[in-house]
C-alpha cells in the first residue's frame, strides 16, 4: 500500500485537437441531446398542457441556445392566424375577436379605414341632392296644408257660433266675438248668452284637440316616411360600397355575420355621418370618439402575420400582467377618461398565439400573480385581458371587457435548476401544465465529436463577433480550460457563456489590427480575470506568508496536519491550507469535535467526525473498549465549517497524536474517508492543490519534497494551472493519490501503517501497532481508576 505519485500530464490541462472545417450548434453536443429530444417531442405534441421547462445551469447559454433551437425547429411551419377585435353593436362593452388568415387582417383593416370616408362622402352627396330635398319639402308642405285646412274648417264653424280661434302664448284658444269679429268680454254678455257660448266653445275646443292629435299623428307618419326615405336613399347611395366589402370578406368564418350587422348598423345610424360641430361646441353637441364612424367601424388589428412568415418564437423578458396578457389604453374626452375596443393592446400571449412563447423562470417567479393567471390561461386555453390596476377603483363607464381569444401556444420556460426544484416543482399544478422537462447537462464527455463541435463554435464565435481567426493552439488551450471549468479531465464544460466571455476579454487584449486569436491571448485573458477577482485570495495568502496565519511547509509535527479548504466567492474560487490539530488523552468521550461543541460545525462535517469514531472502533476496539479523548479543530478558523473533505486529514492527525509520530508539514492532504478507511472523492481538489502550492512558493523556493495528497477517485478531477503542472514536471512539487488512509499515513508519517494478524494484533513497530498500544494503556489507566483492571483477551 503506497501512495501513487502522479505525472505532470495527469494533472495539467488536457489538450484536445479540434479539426478545422467542423460545424455544429450547441444542441449538437451530447450534453444537450437529452434536452434536444425533449424539445423535439414537446414541439410535436399537439395536446394542450404539454408545455416545456428547460433546465440548465447558469452561464450555460441555455436561453440563447434554446431560442436558436426553437427557431430552427419550427422554421417552415405555416404562419398563425391574424387576430382582430371588432365592435359588438349589440353589446359595445364586449368587443369580439375574429381570426383571419395571415395577411388578411391588415387588408381588412385598410379596407374598412378607406370605407368610412367613402360612406361619409356618398351619404353627404345623396342627402344634399335637390331631388331628396324636394321630396322632403313636398311631403312637409302636404302635411302642413292638411293641418291648416282642418284648423280653418274649425275656425269657420266657430265664427257661425259667435266664436273665433285666437293664438295666445298658451296656444290656440276659443273666444267670443261680436258682429264686427272683435273679441267680447264674456262677463258683459247676458247669462243665457254666456252659457250658450261656453257650451259652443267646449265643442269647438274638443274638435280642436282632435285636430291637434291628427296633426301629431301626421307628423309622426311624416317622420317615419322621412326615415324610410333616408334609408332608401342611403341604401341606394352606399349599398354598392357595402356589398363590395361584404363580398370580399364574407368568406372568412364569423366575419360574414359581423359584416351583415355592420350594414344594418350603418343604415340605422346615418346621423353619425353628419358633419360634427366645430371645436368648442357644447359637449353634448359632439359625438363621443367611440361613436364616430371612424371608430365605430374600425378594425383593431391586434396581431398580424404576413402570408410568408414562419411561426413566431416570442421571448417576453419582463412578464408583467400587461406585457403578457395585454392592456386597454385610455384617452381624454371632455375632461374625462374614455376608451373603446380600438385601444385594446396585445400581450406576448397574443403575439405568440399559434407559436411558441419563451419566458425566463426567474422573471416569472418574481410575478406570483402572473404565474397564477398564466396557469388559468393554459387551463382555459384562452387569453383574457385583465385590468388588475383598476381593481377596487371607480368603474369607468364604457370600459370594454373584451371576449377572450382562444389560445393555442407552446410555453417554454427557461431557468436554472434552483427555480425548477425550489419554486415551480412544489406547485401541485406545475406538472399539470408543464409535462416536459428539457434537462441540459452542465458538462459533456470529451469525445472527438464533442471536441469538433466545440472547436467549431469557438472559431465561429470569434469570427462572427470580432472577425478574428483562432489559431489551433488557442482552440486547444481553451478546450483544455473547459475541462478545468468542468473539474474533470475526461469532460468539458457545457457553460458556453464562459467560453464567450473569455474570447471577448482576449479580443480586447489584442494589438490594434491583429486579426488572430492566439493561445497567448487566451492565457493573458484568463490571467487578467484571475488577477481582477483574487483580492481576497491575495489577502489570505499574505496572512499566511507573514505568519499571521500559522502554516508550516517544512518539518514534521505530532498531531498537526495541513488540511485544505476551498472558498467560492461566486466570481472566483480558490484554495488555502488550514492547520488541523489533534490532542489525545485518557477519557471516554472519543473524538471531540471542537467546532461542533461551539456550534460552528455543519451536519456533514460532524458526520465525518463520527465516521472517524467508527473507523477507530473497528480497528482498535475489538479486544477492549476505546478509552480516550481526542479533540480536533481547525486552528485560527473563526467561521463555520462544513463538509467532510477534511476527514482523512482529521484521521491522520488523530492517529499521529495517539501514536506519538510526527506528520510531515511539507505535504497537505484532502479527502473524505469512510469507516473502513477507504478514501472518497471530494470537490475543488485543483483549487486546494494550487492553494498549497502558492503557500509553498510564498514560503521560499520549492524544496522538491512538497506536495498534496488527494483521493484516488479524484485523479480525473485534477486540472491544474500551468505553473503548478510545470513544477510537477520538474519534480519540484508533487501530487499523490491514495486509495486508503493507510497509504496517506505511510506517506505523511514515514512509518508503515501495519496489518493486523488473525488475532487482530498489529506489529508493534507500525503506526497502528503504536496506536493500539497507546489505547490499551489508556484503557488500563481508566479501568484502574474505575476500580479494576482485566488483561485484554489474547494478551
Amino acid at each position: 500500500m503506497t501512495a501513487k505519485k502522479l505525472a505532470a500530464e495527469q494533472v495539467g490541462l488536457p489538450r484536445h485537437n479540434a479539426p478545422d472545417g467542423a460545424s455544429g450548434s450547441v444542441f449538437d453536443l451530447s450534453s444537450h441531446k437529452r434536452a434536444r429530444d425533449a424539445l423535439d417531442f414537446g414541439l410535436c405534441v399537439g395536446e394542450p398542457r404539454f408545455n416545456i421547462f428547460v433546465v440548465g445551469e447558469d452561464r450555460s447559454g441555455r436561453m440563447t441556445a434554446t431560442l436558436e433551437f426553437l427557431q430552427g425547429s419550427i422554421a417552415g411551419r405555416q404562419a398563425p392566424r391574424d387576430w382582430v377585435y371588432l365592435n359588438n353593436f349589440r353589446e359595445p362593452q364586449q368587443p369580439r375577436p375574429y381570426a383571419l388568415p395571415p395577411g388578411a387582417g391588415r387588408r381588412f383593416r385598410d379596407t374598412m379605414t378607406d370605407l368610412v370616408p367613402q360612406l361619409r362622402e356618398a351619404l353627404g352627396q345623396a342627402f344634399a341632392s335637390e331631388a331628396y330635398e324636394n321630396q322632403l319639402r313636398e311631403a312637409g308642405d302636404k302635411v302642413q296644408q292638411l293641418i291648416a285646412k282642418n284648423i280653418e274648417a274649425i275656425g269657420a264653424e266657430a265664427r257661425t257660433k259667435g266664436l273665433a280661434l285666437a293664438q295666445t302664448p298658451q296656444g290656440v284658444t276659443v273666444v267670443p266675438v261680436g258682429p264686427d269679429n272683435k273679441p267680447l268680454e264674456a262677463q258683459s254678455l247676458p247669462e243665457e248668452k254666456r252659457e250658450e257660448l261656453e257650451k259652443a266653445a267646449r265643442e269647438i275646443g274638443e274638435k280642436m284637440r282632435d285636430v291637434d292629435r291628427d296633426a301629431a299623428r301626421r307628423k309622426r307618419e311624416l317622420g317615419v316616411w322621412i326615415k324610410d326615405l333616408s334609408r332608401q336613399v342611403a341604401e341606394n347611395a352606399i349599398g354598392s360600397l357595402l356589398d363590395e366589402v361584404i363580398e370580399e370578406f364574407q368568406q372568412y368564418q364569423g366575419l360574414a355575420q359581423w359584416l351583415v350587422e355592420m350594414r344594418v348598423d350603418v343604415l340605422e345610424s346615418i346621423g353619425r355621418f353628419r358633419p360634427q360641430p366645430a371645436e368648442g361646441a357644447p359637449p353634448g353637441a359632439m359625438l363621443r370618439t367611440a361613436d364616430q364612424p371612424e371608430q365605430r367601424y374600425a378594425v383593431n388589428l391586434l396581431v398580424e402575420h404576413s402570408a410568408d412568415e414562419d411561426v413566431r418564437v416570442v421571448l417576453e423578458a419582463n412578464p408583467t400582467v400587461e406585457n403578457l396578457f395585454g392592456r386597454i389604453e385610455y384617452r381624454q374626452f371632455g375632461g374625462v377618461l374614455e376608451t373603446d375596443f380600438t385601444l385594446i393592446q396585445p400581450g406576448a400571449l397574443h403575439r405568440a398565439n399559434g407559436g411558441v412563447l419563451v419566458l425566463r423562470a426567474d422573471a416569472l417567479a418574481a410575478q406570483p400573480q402572473v404565474w397564477a393567471l398564466l396557469k388559468a390561461a393554459l387551463r382555459d386555453q384562452a387569453v383574457r385581458i385583465e385590468e388588475l390596476h383598476r381593481a377596487g377603483g371607480i368603474p369607468i363607464a364604457g370600459a370594454p371587457k373584451p371576449v377572450a381569444i382562444p389560445l393555442d401556444v407552446k410555453v417554454v420556460v427557461v431557468g436554472a435548476p434552483t427555480w425548477y426544484y425550489a419554486f415551480f416543482s412544489i406547485d401541485p399544478e406545475f406538472r399539470t401544465y408543464f409535462k416536459i422537462k428539457a434537462d441540459l447537462d452542465s458538462d459533456l464527455e470529451a469525445t472527438s465529436e464533442n471536441v469538433a463541435v466545440l472547436g467549431a463554435l469557438i472559431r465561429q464565435t470569434a469570427q462572427d463577433r470580432w472577425q478574428l481567426d483562432c489559431t489551433p493552439g488557442a482552440v486547444s488551450y481553451l478546450l483544455g480550460y473547459m475541462a478545468r471549468w468542468a473539474a474533470d479531465r475526461s469532460k468539458l464544460t457545457a457553460r458556453i457563456e464562459l467560453v464567450e466571455d473569455t474570447l471577448s476579454e482576449a479580443a480586447q487584449l489584442l494589438a490594434k489590427g491583429d486579426k488572430t486569436m492566439s493561445e497567448a491571448a487566451i492565457k493573458a485573458a484568463l490571467d487578467n480575470r484571475r488577477r481582477r477577482n483574487s483580492r481576497i485570495e491575495d489577502r489570505l495568502h499574505e496572512g499566511i506568508a507573514d505568519g499571521t496565519v500559522m502554516i508550516d511547509t517544512a518539518g514534521a509535527v505530532r498531531g498537526q496536519v495541513n488540511a485544505l479548504t476551498v472558498r467560492d466567492l461566486g466570481d472566483h474560487a480558490f484554495g488555502t491550507p488550514s492547520r488541523l490539530t489533534a490532542r489525545a488523552s485518557v477519557g471516554r468521550r472519543g473524538v471531540i469535535n471542537i467546532e461542533r461543541d461551539i456550534a460552528m460545525s455543519g451536519p456533514i462535517q460532524q458526520k465525518g467526525v463520527m465516521v472517524l469514531q467508527g473507523f477507530l472502533a473497528g480497528h482498535f476496539a475489538q479486544r477492549f473498549p476505546l478509552s480516550f479523548d481526542c479533540s480536533i479543530t481547525f486552528e485560527q478558523s473563526y467561521g463555520g465549517v462544513e463538509g467532510d473533505s477534511a476527514s482523512m486529514a482529521e484521521l491522520v492527525a488523530i492517529v499521529s497524536d495517539i501514536a506519538a509520530l510526527p506528520v510531515r508539514q511539507d505535504i497537505a492532504i484532502t479527502g473524505s474517508v469512510n469507516q473502513r478507511g477507504q478514501s472518497q472523492a471530494v470537490g475543488g481538489v485543483h483549487h486546494k492543490i494550487e492553494g498549497f502550492y502558492r503557500t509553498c512558493i510564498d514560503a521560499g523556493a520549492l524544496t522538491g519534497t512538497q506536495g498534496v495528497v488527494v483521493p484516488a477517485a479524484n485523479e480525473r478531477h485534477l486540472v491544474l494551472h500551468d505553473d503548478v503542472a510545470a513544477a510537477v514536471a520538474a519534480g519540484k512539487f508533487h501530487v499523490w493519490s491514495v486509495r486508503s488512509v493507510e497509504e496517506a499515513i505511510e506517506l505523511l508519517l514515514g512509518v508503515p501503517a501495519g496489518d493486523a494478524d488473525a488475532a487482530g494484533t498489529y506489529p508493534a513497530d507500525t503506526v497502528y501497532g503504536k496506536v493500539a498500544a497507546r489505547l490499551e494503556e489508556f484503557d488500563r489507566i481508566m479501568s484502574e481508576r474505575e476500580g479494576g483492571y482485566r488483561e485484554p483477551d489474547g494478551v
